[in-house]
């Protein structure tokens, strides 16, 4: 929505302890939930297609052409199935979890080699597209974990995401939600004890 400058209203949730009204709007009790003119849109990557296809007047992040868009899914699934997935895992351990560090760095290598042939700053070309922002919150969480010492992941191995990582911090779509490094440090922190938190006043 930043990216597009979509005015929007968010509404955090306790996944913890799920308000019925959840349940409405979504019989899993998954989030996130967009509700735009009376529909209701589940699952992030839906939302995202949704809304860029719903406000074309304002900047596409989807490539108009087929062939490319086919391209960006295929490396989205890459994405998915062998980052996402032990990236997820391995900010829960905060980095302790060495096979899971393992998995994680095989598959950033593929985006790594992915990166390097497309010769481009970003997935998307000259500026971050739809590839770029899908993917950006967990190497936000895996760069979180390196600058505070969990977890070397961009520094040595990796040259050219470390790169994309910079130049994606430069983002004005991404620097209007990045999530403040002392926000992070205290979910985690109530995470450990059990007791986790969902609203922060920083």
């Amino acid at each position: 929505m930043a990216a597009k400058g979509i005015e929007h209203e968010i509404v955090n949730c306790n996944l913890r302890d799920k308000p019925k009204w959840l349940f409405q709007k979504n019989p899993k009790g998954e989030i996130p939930v967009l509700e735009h003119d009376g529909k209701i849109v589940l699952e992030s990557l839906a939302v995202n297609d949704y809304l860029d296809q719903v406000t074309p007047g304002k900047r596409t992040l989807n490539h108009k052409d087929p062939y490319q868009k086919r391209k960006d899914q295929i490396i989205l699934d890459l994405f998915t199935s062998q980052v996402r997935d032990y990236a997820s895992k391995v900010f829960r351990s905060l980095g302790d979890s060495k096979e899971d560090v393992e998995s994680l760095l095989a598959g950033l290598d593929k985006l790594e080699l992915e990166l390097k042939k497309r010769g481009t700053t970003f997935f998307g070309g000259l500026k971050p597209a739809m590839l770029d922002y899908n993917m950006w919150p967990w190497f936000e969480r895996l760069n979180w974990l390196e600058h505070n010492g969990k977890l070397i992941v961009f520094a040595d191995r990796f040259p050219i995401l470390k790169i994309y990582v910079d130049n994606m911090l430069l983002d004005e779509a991404v620097k209007n939600v990045l999530t403040p490094s002392s926000t992070v440090l205290k979910f985690c922190q109530a995470r450990a004890t059990g007791q986790i938190q969902y609203d922060f006043d920083d």
